[in-house]
C-alpha cells in the first residue's frame, strides 16, 4: 500500500525555515495602508471576537519542533520534549569483522546568523528561534531509549488512515516504555544535567580517533590540555552536541550485523524504537527553548573494523531521525508538550464569551488557545440575493452585511486591525516578554486559508516573511521595540462576500486567529478528540499546524475593549479589534 502522509505534513516538507523573524517595524511602516488616496473608510462594523483553549493538539511529524523549557510570564511554563524513531541511512551494509565503536555523537544545528569572524577564523553567531535565551538558563536533558512503537497507520481504523499522536501523550504512552539507561552520559554536564542552549560555534579538533589531540604531522601534542596547540579540523554552527554512550550503540547497532535487524528500516525500527529527549527543570522556571529541525541532525557512529583479517580501519556510519518528506526522512516523531497555565491566562479563557465577545484575546501556540471572530452580526430578517433582489419574506431592515450589498460599494481594501495589549500587570508590556512575529487568520468554518492568503504570492529572502501583503506581521514601536499592532488583509474575502454572484463566495464564515510559526504552513492539525472546541452547537476539530509548532503567545485587545491611546497628533484612538474597510461609492 502506498504510504499515506499525514494531513499536517503534506506541504510542510517544502518549508525551509532559515531564521527567526528579527526585523522591527515602527508603527508608521505599515504593510498595507499609508496613503489611501482619499478613499472613504468605515470601521464601526459589528465584530464579536472571543478566545478558546485548544488543549492538546496533533504534533506528530512536524517539520519544526520546540525543545527545552520556556517560562512565559503571561501564559505559564512550557516544557517541550521530543521522541523520534531512528533510521538507518543505508540498510544491509557490510560492517566488517569484529567492529568496535570509537564514539557516537549527535549534532542538531540551531537556527542562527553569522555576525562576525575574527582573524583566527573564530566566528560569532546570533541565535534565531530561541526563546528565553540566557547562557545561564540551564535545564536537565536526558536522552533515553524509546520503547513505545510509533506507528505509521492507525490500527483503530484498520490501518486505513495515518496515525495521529497528540502533544499531551508523554505520560500515557511514552513514559511507561522509556528506558532507564542514560545515553547522553558525557562527563561534560553541559550535555546533560546542566544542558544549556549556547550561541558558541562548535569546534572539532584533529585527534587519533581515541581522543588524543594530534598536530599537523599526526603526532600527539605534548600538552593535551593546551587548546592553543590543537589543530582545528572542522567548525560547525551552534547546535545541540551530544556524545552518546558507546556500549549502548555497540549492542543496538554493530552487534546486530548478523541478526537481520539491519536488513531494512522496517525491521530495524521495530527492534530499536528510537530516542526520547526528555527535559526537566534544574531550577524552578529556568531554561530556554529552541525550535529545531531534527531531520537536519548529524548522527554518526565512528568505529574500527577489519575485512578478511586486514588492518583495523576507521569507518563512519550515519543514522537519521526526524521527519522530512522532501528528503525521504520518514522517522515518526512527536513533539511532547507539558504546559502549566498562568492563573490569569486560565481565568481569562474560562471567562470567554462567544455571544458578547471578549475585551482580551489570548493567542498561544502548542497546547494553547486561538480566537474566533464573527463579522457583521446577523439578524436574518433581510437578504439580498446574488442578483441584487430582496428575498421574499425579508422585512426590509438590512443587517450590516446586506446593507453593504445594497450600497454596492467597490471594496478597495479591507483589514482586521489588532492592537497588542501592552499592560504591564497582565499583558505583553513586561520586560523581556517575547512576542510572536506573526499571527494568521483563516476560514474556521471550512478549515481553510482565507482567499487573501492564496491571492498574495509575494516572497521574501526570509521565507517566514512571505505573503507580506497578506499581513499579520507585528508592527513595533521604533524605540521600545514592543509590539503595537498586527494588521491582516481581508480585501478579497470581503469583496467576494459583498459583490460576488457566486453563492459559495457570499457565505459569511467564522474567522479564526492563531499564532503562526511559519506563514508557508497553511495545513491543519487535529485537536485531541477529548478536548474539541465547542462554539454554539458545533465543534471545532482542527487548528493551523503552524500554531501547533509555536510556543509563543500574545494578548490582543478584543472586540469589547474600552482601552484607547493618544497618537502624536492628539487623536484618541480606540484599541478594540476592528474591521476596517476602504471603499468607493458607485457614481450612478
Amino acid at each position: 500500500m502506498k504510504k499515506i502522509i499525514l494531513a499536517i505534513t503534506v506541504l510542510l516538507s517544502v518549508i525551509s525555515i532559515t531564521s527567526c523573524d528579527k526585523d522591527f517595524n515602527t508603527i508608521g511602516s505599515e504593510i498595507v495602508g499609508g496613503n489611501h488616496f482619499d478613499l472613504d473608510r468605515k470601521d464601526d462594523f459589528t465584530v464579536v471576537a472571543y478566545s478558546k483553549a485548544t488543549g492538546s493538539v496533533q504534533t506528530n511529524n512536524l517539520p519544526i519542533n520546540a525543545f527545552g523549557i520556556y517560562d512565559n510570564p503571561a501564559f505559564g511554563l512550557t516544557k517541550a520534549s521530543f521522541v523520534s524513531q531512528v533510521e538507518l541511512s543505508t540498510s544491509s551494509f557490510n560492517i566488517g569483522d569484529t567492529p568496535v565503536i570509537d564514539s557516537v555523537y549527535l549534532y542538531v544545528p540551531y537556527f542562527s546568523t553569522l555576525e562576525s569572524t575574527d582573524t583566527n577564523g573564530n566566528r560569532v553567531f546570533e541565535l534565531d528561534s530561541v526563546y528565553g535565551y540566557d547562557e545561564n538558563a540551564k535545564f536537565d536533558l536526558k536522552v533515553l531509549e524509546n520503547g513505545y512503537r510509533l506507528r505509521d497507520y492507525d490500527p483503530l481504523n484498520n490501518f486505513q488512515s495515518a496515525q495521529k499522536y497528540y502533544s499531551n501523550e508523554k505520560s500515557s504512552k511514552i513514559d511507561p516504555y522509556k528506558g532507564v539507561e542514560l545515553l547522553n552520559n558525557s562527563s561534560n554536564t553541559a550535555q546533560n544535567t546542566n544542558f544549556v542552549i549556547s550561541n558558541k560555534e562548535i569546534i572539532i579538533y584533529k585527534t587519533n580517533g581515541s581522543g588524543v589531540y594530534l598536530d599537523e604531522n599526526n603526532v600527539a601534542i605534548l600538552d593535551q590540555n593546551d587548546a592553543s596547540l590543537r589543530i582545528v579540523k572542522e567548525r560547525k554552527t551552534p547546535g545541540m552536541w551530544l556524545d552518546l554512550k558507546n556500549s549502548f550503540f555497540q549492542q543496538k547497532i554493530l552487534d546486530q550485523a548478523d541478526t537481520g535487524v539491519l536488513y531494512n528500516n522496517s525491521t530495524f525500527k521495530d527492534f530499536f524504537r528510537g530516542l526520547l529527549f526528555e527535559v526537566s527543570e534544574t531550577s524552578p522556571g529556568r531554561g530556554s527553548m529552541a525550535m529545531l529541525d531534527f531531520s537536519r541532525a548529524e548522527f554518526k557512529i565512528l568505529y574500527k573494523s577489519t575485512f578478511s583479517g586486514g588492518t583495523p580501519t576507521r569507518y563512519v556510519y550515519s543514522l537519521q531521525m526526524g521527519y522530512n518528506a522532501s528528503s525521504f526522512k520518514t522517522s515518526n516523531s512527536i513533539s511532547l508538550i507539558e504546559h502549566t497555565k498562568q492563573a490569569d491566562y486560565a481565568a481569562g479563557l474560562s471567562a470567554s464569551n462567544e455571544t458578547t465577545g471578549d475585551s482580551r484575546l489570548y493567542l498561544k501556540g502548542n497546547d494553547g488557545s486561538v480566537a474566533f471572530i464573527e463579522l457583521f452580526g446577523n439578524t436574518d430578517v433581510f437578504e439580498i440575493n446574488a442578483d441584487g433582489v430582496m428575498v421574499s419574506g425579508s422585512n426590509g431592515v438590512p443587517d450590516e452585511l446586506d446593507q453593504l450589498r445594497v450600497n454596492n460599494w467597490l471594496i478597495n481594501e479591507a483589514n482586521l486591525v489588532f492592537f497588542v495589549d501592552t499592560a504591564t500587570d497582565f499583558g505583553m508590556g513586561k520586560a523581556n516578554q517575547i512576542e510572536p512575529e506573526r499571527i494568521y487568520i483563516f476560514d474556521a468554518t471550512n478549515n481553510n486559508p482565507i482567499i487573501d492568503y492564496y491571492a498574495d504570492g509575494s516572497t521574501s529572502s526570509d521565507v517566514k516573511r512571505n505573503k507580506r501583503g497578506f499581513g499579520g506581521i507585528i508592527q513595533r514601536d521604533g524605540i521600545t521595540e514592543k509590539g503595537i499592532r498586527y494588521k491582516v488583509k481581508l480585501t478579497e474575502y470581503i469583496n467576494r462576500l459583498v459583490n460576488s454572484k457566486v453563492e459559495d463566495y457570499r457565505q459569511n464564515v467564522r474567522i479564526g486567529v492563531s499564532i503562526t510559526e511559519n506563514i508557508n504552513s497553511p495545513q491543519n492539525a487535529y485537536i485531541n478528540p477529548g478536548n474539541l472546541i465547542t462554539i454554539g452547537g458545533s465543534q471545532v476539530e482542527f487548528l493551523p499546524v503552524s500554531s501547533a509548532m509555536s510556543p509563543l503567545g500574545t494578548i490582543l485587545h478584543g472586540s469589547t475593549s474600552t482601552s484607547t491611546y493618544t497618537d502624536s497628533s492628539g487623536n484618541v484612538i480606540p484599541m478594540k479589534l476592528k474591521l476596517q474597510i476602504y471603499y468607493t461609492e458607485p457614481t450612478n
